[in-house]
């Protein structure tokens, strides 16, 4: 059987089959027009409400006008209306508005009371009082509006020397002052000649500290700070920094910086 015989149909058939086609294809017409014409409906009825809206603010703004004295070319406040757009159901509403206030819509009404920026638009910061030259501030001062007086230090490099100086217990020379985070020679050259050396610092007890107090201080690492606990362990309390210059995990330099911060 070949492929030809497959299309052949016999007169009553045949007739059956075409009407077939041209009932689906009616079919699939009809229903693109319906579509169409249901979406456009939609768009329709969708501007028409916008166009009406719109008819009413000018046949308002008219009544407004004609209503209005001759010799006031400007309409009362209290009759002007504006439209507002309710943005959950896409309609427009009228509300008395005044010239003079802000309108709910405008997110930064010019009137408003402005509490945390200038005239120009800036936001205010507080005003230091910088430091003249001959004037000083005590190198273990703890409070950070006394080191942002310092010119160069403001409230971050404050801060950094406040939190440095917590944790150390109190610098003794003010090249101490280059340990802080990010202070350089070159910056330490322009704010030393306004610290004045001096005050008390505070000491680290070896014998009693646990390894979390000891390990805090910047002097003093995670090894070193394991070995003076074993070393604890081992004979008992610590009663010298020769003994801790005996291990290996502490150099002559490191000695000669613990020396005034250690007490046993």
């Amino acid at each position: 059987m070949k492929w030809k015989d497959f299309l052949y149909f016999r007169r009553g058939s045949k007739t059956a089959v075409i009407l077939l086609l041209i009932l689906i294809v009616l079919t699939l017409i009809l229903n693109i027009v319906l579509s169409y014409r249901d979406s456009s409906a939609i768009v329709v009825v969708q501007n028409d409400s916008i166009a009406q809206a719109f008819d009413e603010f000018l046949r308002e703004l008219k009544r407004i006008d004609s209503s209005s004295p001759e010799t006031s070319s400007e309409p009362p406040r209290e009759a002007l209306k504006r439209p507002s757009r309710d943005t959950r159901s896409g309609t427009f509403a009228y509300g008395t508005y005044d010239p003079n206030s802000p309108h709910p819509d405008d997110p930064h009404p010019d009137n408003a009371p402005r509490t945390d920026q200038s005239l120009s638009g800036a936001p205010r910061y507080p005003f230091t009082e910088k430091l003249a030259v001959g004037e000083t501030i005590s190198l273990n001062s703890p409070d950070t509006a006394e080191w942002k007086k310092v010119p160069g230090i403001g409230s971050t490099y404050a801060s950094r020397i406040v939190e440095y100086r917590d944790r150390l217990g109190g610098f003794i020379r003010k090249e101490q002052l280059m340990e802080v985070y990010r202070l350089d020679s070159e910056m330490y050259a322009r704010v030393a000649p306004y610290i004045e050396p001096g005050g008390s610092w505070r000491k680290v007890a070896v014998n009693h500290l646990e390894f979390k107090e000891l390990l805090r201080h910047p002097y003093l690492n995670y090894k070193q700070v394991a070995a003076i606990m074993n070393l604890r362990r081992k004979k008992g309390n610590i009663t010298s920094l020769q003994e801790l210059g005996m291990l290996e995990e502490f150099t002559p330099e490191d000695i000669a910086r613990l020396e005034p911060y250690l007490e046993f």
